[in-house]
């Protein structure tokens, strides 16, 4: 931000005004931190400027992507804690303040500070660097001996909790496709924190993900469907759906099973289902009733 144009030249301002032509005005919420320059508050607004810096925005409704531009400016002005005031300027309105800012094109963005006027730029900065250009203004103003409230703190970023060490092993085998390192890991935290629902949602999803890795789908529901009394086939088929998101059909093929069974299928099913309610997640809407119907079928 170099080449300054000097101290604005109010003198054309002192000239018979022409005839404004009618504009709407920029929409939105103004920033706590913003001000409209009319004719009538340059003067203050210059005489401001040697305490406060101010971004001079001279714009209007025609201008594309005008109220994306200013609502990213008032985001970040108000982020500054009043280090900074913009000021806008409604070309269509104020037609001879914008004349007298030698606008050649719209949008426009100067800076005003201690009475001087500097160009920035005559197009819409993206979002992404509006906040970079508000650190240099205040930086500029600092380093002209300007007295500036620090502004408001950036919101922290939450930092990750880092993984326990053995669900992070247990990621890593997966990554590399060793299930069975995966189902150790899983195992060994669950023998360390038998609470842990990650583990045990873990454990139960790299389970399945080992019952059908080499399972032939239309084999297996071939299968299935020619031996309905056979619990291993329906099994591997409940698994099979699982795996590709039938959750549904998963829950009722095995809950179909506990009709008229004996105790040793009934909990063959029924630890069968708890590890599949453990991958679908106790938030699945899908759960809360396949658990119910599994108590009423068991008792």
């Amino acid at each position: 931000m170099t080449d300054p144009y000097g101290i604005i030249d109010l003198a054309a301002l002192k000239q018979p005004a022409g005839t404004a032509t009618g504009g709407a005005a920029p929409t939105g919420t103004p920033s706590a931190h913003e001000v409209a320059v009319t004719e009538q508050g340059l003067d203050q607004l210059i005489a401001d400027s040697q305490q406060i810096p101010t971004l001079l925005l001279v714009t209007s409704a025609r201008v594309p992507e005008a109220d994306q531009f200013l609502s990213g400016l008032r985001r970040a002005v108000d982020a500054k804690g009043g280090a900074v005031r913009l000021g806008i300027v409604d070309a269509d309105t104020e037609q001879r303040v914008a004349g007298a800012l030698q606008v050649q094109q719209l949008p426009t963005l100067l800076l005003l500070i201690q009475g001087q006027l500097q160009p920035i730029v005559q197009s819409v900065i993206p979002d992404a660097e509006i906040d970079n250009l508000l650190t240099q203004v205040v930086e500029v103003a600092r380093q002209q001996g300007m007295e500036l409230p620090e502004g408001e703190e950036a919101p922290q970023e939450p930092q990750e909790e880092p993984l326990p060490p053995l669900i992070a092993e247990a990621y890593e085998a997966i990554e590399r496709g060793d299930l069975d390192a995966a189902v150790a890991a899983y195992e060994k935290q669950l023998q360390e924190s038998p609470a842990d629902a990650e583990a045990k949602a873990g454990l139960a999803t790299v389970s399945l993900m080992h019952r059908t890795q080499d399972a032939d789908l239309a084999a297996s529901r071939e299968a299935a469907a020619q031996r309905p009394d056979d619990l291993e086939a329906q099994l591997l088929v409940a698994d099979l759906d699982m795996l590709g998101g039938h959750v549904d059909d998963a829950f009722a093929r095995l809950l179909e099973q506990l009709r008229g069974a004996d105790q040793e299928t009934k909990d063959v099913v029924r630890a069968r289902l708890l590890e599949l309610f453990e991958v679908a997640g106790p938030a699945d809407p899908r759960v809360a009733p396949a658990r119910k119907r599994l108590a009423n079928l068991l008792f």
